[in-house]
């Protein structure tokens, strides 16, 4: 038995304890049936254990297509792939995502992943046959902050790329193995690319993509919800090193400026990426928007089978027991309320009667306030002698 409460523990002791209170005082008070407080204080136990959500996990078996294929996309997230020199003006993270939904309609069934590389690498997502899911990592995919940049080498994500594919390895040994690598190969650390030559023989297929242009281009400097300065900037460039506070980036038309204060260009390094394809033994392709992806490259084909998939866990949830027990007394409270509604309406007509009729007591009072005797007095006198002169 596992128990979630609606308002956690502590909101839920805090409610219990207010309302057992509420039953409490009038049973120190003598108010009303002593055994009503005393049934509404087990209602009031009844209804804290329906919202400590009660329940009975189970393990469930699930059956799911899928495609004997793990396919990994290593894209490049730092400052320059920003640069707006793909398919003309366009930044080349955005060419990117568009390659990789192409790539992922070809492989069907298949097991996707991310892995970012920037400063440092990650996995934006495992490995998940929910391509609806890898469109939506796909859609917030956005280059890092020339602010938060140190340099960052093309091959950084080697180690993460290792990882994830040994482990997932041990869950599907059969499994063909796929990698995508998206990147415009500028190196800004210090030293050279490792060799990834070692990664080879666990590579089955896959590609190295190019993306930006000898030419160069412009970057905007990246935002949570888009390319391009704070509104209100008005720095263009600034003083002492270009930029606020001589940081070299320039917020007023948006472009990140270099020392100088002039826009920082960004060129692509296709010797590098040309290393990377042939480290791995996959073919290198310059990306530039004038075709689609599967122009250049056409992906296996994978037979989908039916997967059983262990170790779901689902909890049977019985909070609605308890709660129909409270819904019962809710009913019973309301019977209570109705018939003394119904006592205090037969009681009321009397009262209004023996106020208004002759053989009725007399109203409060009229005994002994000086004004209604006089009144009595004067009437009594007018109906025996003509009244008083």
């Amino acid at each position: 038995m596992i128990f979630d409460p609606l308002f956690g523990w502590i909101g839920l002791g805090l409610m219990t304890a207010v309302l057992l209170t509420l039953c409490l005082i009038p049973v120190i008070r003598g108010e009303g049936p002593k055994w009503k407080w005393f049934v509404r204080m087990g209602v009031v136990a009844v209804l804290a254990l329906a919202l400590a959500r009660p329940g009975i996990a189970q393990k469930s078996t699930t059956e799911e297509y899928e495609a004997a294929a793990d396919v990994y996309f290593l894209v490049d997230t730092t400052t320059s792939m920003a640069a707006e020199d793909y398919d003309g003006t366009t930044p080349r993270i955005e060419g990117v995502k568009k390659d990789m939904l192409e790539l992922a309609k070809q492989l069907p069934g298949a097991r996707l992943s991310i892995i970012t590389f920037a400063s440092t690498a990650s996995t934006a997502m495992p490995l998940t046959t929910d391509h609806a899911a890898f469109a939506s990592a796909v859609d917030v995919l956005t280059p890092e902050m020339s602010l938060n940049s140190n340099g960052s080498s093309i091959t950084e994500a080697g180690d993460e790329l290792k990882a994830r594919m040994d482990s997932n390895a041990e869950d599907r040994p059969d499994n063909k193995r796929l990698v995508f690598y998206f990147g415009d190969g500028e190196q800004t650390a210090s030293g050279s690319p490792d060799s990834w030559t070692s990664f080879a023989a666990n590579i089955d297929s896959g590609a190295v993509f190019g993306y930006g242009t000898a030419q160069g281009g412009k970057m905007k400097e990246s935002q949570p919800f888009g390319y391009g300065g704070l509104p209100g900037d008005t720095d263009h460039g600034g003083q002492n090193g270009g930029g606020q506070n001589g940081n070299g980036l320039g917020t007023g038309d948006q472009y990140i400026r270099d020392a100088q204060g002039n826009p920082g260009i960004s060129k692509i390094d296709e010797g590098n990426l040309r290393q990377i394809g042939s480290d791995l033994g996959l073919p290198y392709f310059q990306r530039d928007g004038s075709s689609p992806v599967s122009a250049v490259y056409t992906a296996p084909k994978y037979d989908q089978q039916l997967v059983k998939k262990d170790g779901r866990v689902t909890v049977d949830e019985y909070y609605w027991i308890p709660l129909t027990l409270v819904f019962v007394w809710i009913a019973v409270e309301m019977v209570f309320a109705f018939r003394e509604f119904l006592r205090l309406r037969s009681v009321m007509p009397s009262r209004r009667g023996g106020r208004g009729g002759s053989g009725g007591p007399p109203g409060p009072g009229a005994g002994n306030h000086p004004a209604r005797g006089l009144v009595a007095s004067g009437t009594a006198g007018s109906g025996q002698s003509g009244g008083r002169p």
